[in-house]
């Protein structure tokens, strides 16, 4: 390999090792205690949003939908041959 590319997957290698170091000795220095709880109030309930009442009609979106595309595909194959 040439000598750039080792010097620079090195650099990346050593920075991506040590980050998650930083990170933690920075979280956990002197003079800081753990934070501070959420103090936020829970949304009302007419505000919420129900993600997994309609997964299934989701799902069988994305099905027709990946159907379709195939279909598409394979007919300008045909077309093309």
């Amino acid at each position: 390999m040439r000598p750039q590319i080792v010097t620079i997957l090195t650099f990346v290698l050593v920075f991506i090792i040590n980050t998650p170091l930083l990170g933690m000795t920075a979280l956990s220095g002197p003079g800081t205690g753990p934070p501070p709880p959420n103090r936020m109030p829970d949304p009302p309930p007419e505000l919420s949003i129900p993600v997994d009442d309609n997964l299934y009609i989701l799902i069988a979106m994305g099905l027709l939908y990946g159907i379709y595309v195939y279909y598409k595909r394979t007919v300008k194959v045909k077309k093309a041959v």
